[in-house]
């Protein structure tokens, strides 16, 4: 299944699958690897770790314009992911449609699809909004010379991916609470990179967080959510920032649409016994689209 809606209170998301690509075990910091192993198999996974974890973007409307976030990772990573353009058709959406993509942060699998395979921009009409403090760390040519390593290749990415919208003035940051869009509000989670922002929508009664990468491994990182990642900028900060939302949907009952739980990736999280647990919403298939 490529494509999948499910309507939490007043907001229709379409989850646009693009792909899958490795979650290991051994890039996880903060618990032994044997406790690891056993969270890894009380989720039912491999002690490798979760190697087909899902890459989600979402699709809804917002003030009667038509928004996706993230872009999956385009060409950068391989022939598992980059399924976003196709897959986007297939749900009854062309890329020219799209007003607004919203990137929750500049890592290759949420930007990298913002072009097509010959470099060109694969919005045309779109708007792309990143929050400042991303795009001054990675477009920051001082920054990106003192990278090394896979923290240098995503400097690089990162500047590819905008370069088009860039030079077409399609380039728009936020501050954290800003509505990039209107209807959204973008929220502060970074630690992940140093611009990592969540996207808020709904009203008073529903409301529905994309978190972007707040948790890679749902396995681990919802129970023990002291976790972290290799990929992480600044682990301390990606915790604390983890830590921090959890306890905003544990007061306030937000839905969640995760970038890298199981497709399709939008759900709740239950806490029980000092535990947090992922329970998907209930979603069906997209109708067909009807030929013209």
């Amino acid at each position: 299944m490529s494509s999948a809606q499910t309507t939490i209170g007043a907001v229709t998301v379409t989850t646009i699958y693009d792909g899958a690509l490795p979650i290991f075990a051994a890039d996880m910091h903060g618990e032994s690897p044997q406790r690891i192993t056993e969270l890894l198999a009380d989720g039912f996974l491999p002690p490798e770790g979760d190697l087909q974890t899902a890459v989600n973007t979402f699709l809804f409307r917002s003030a009667g314009r038509t928004v996706l976030v993230d872009a999956g990772a385009g060409t950068s990573l391989g022939p598992g992911t980059g399924h976003l353009l196709g897959n986007l058709r297939a749900a009854g959406t062309s890329p020219e449609q799209i007003d607004d993509v919203l990137i929750t942060h500049l890592h290759p699998d949420h930007a990298s699809g913002l072009l097509t395979a010959t470099g060109q921009a694969a919005f045309p009409a779109a708007t792309v909004h990143v929050s400042a403090p991303d795009v001054e760390h990675w477009l920051n040519d001082a920054v990106a010379a003192r990278a090394e390593g896979v923290q240098a290749q995503i400097h690089q990415w990162a500047a590819q991916a905008l370069a088009p919208y860039r030079a077409d003035g399609r380039l728009a940051t936020f501050t954290y609470g800003e509505q990039p869009v209107p209807g959204v509000t973008a929220v502060d989670l970074h630690g992940h990179t140093p611009g990592h922002s969540g996207y808020l929508v709904g009203d008073a009664a529903e409301r529905l967080l994309f978190w972007g990468d707040t948790v890679h491994s749902h396995a681990v990182q919802l129970p023990a959510p002291h976790v972290t990642m290799d990929i992480d900028s600044d682990r301390p900060g990606a915790r604390a920032a983890r830590q921090r939302v959890l306890a905003e949907i544990r007061a306030r009952g937000w839905a969640v649409g995760a970038a890298h739980l199981p497709f399709p990736g939008v759900g709740r999280i239950r806490f029980r016994d000092g535990d947090a647990q992922w329970v998907p919403a209930p979603y069906r298939p997209l109708p067909a689209p009807v030929p013209s």
